[in-house]
């Protein structure tokens, strides 16, 4: 009798990994940068402490903008 072998190996679709798959003989690299302690800024308006989404429009143009609502009529 002949062994039974495996299927062959497809590959399935959609979007490749991200980082490459290593060899159980490669070293593993656990050197990674971390955010922690770095503060965050709007570059429009320097401002520490917030982003594009809740800046309040002091220094720069980023006035909120008003949303329509569902079921109410609009003027054409």
């Amino acid at each position: 009798m002949l062994p039974i072998l495996p299927p062959p190996l497809r590959r399935p679709p959609g979007r490749p990994t991200k980082v490459r798959r290593k060899e159980p003989d490669e070293p593993q690299t656990t050197e990674r940068l971390s955010k922690r302690g770095v503060e965050m800024k709007y570059n429009k308006c320097k401002r520490i402490g917030h982003n594009k989404r809740s800046c309040k429009g002091e220094v720069g143009q980023n006035i909120p903008v008003q949303r329509h609502q569902v079921g109410v009529p609009t003027q054409q």
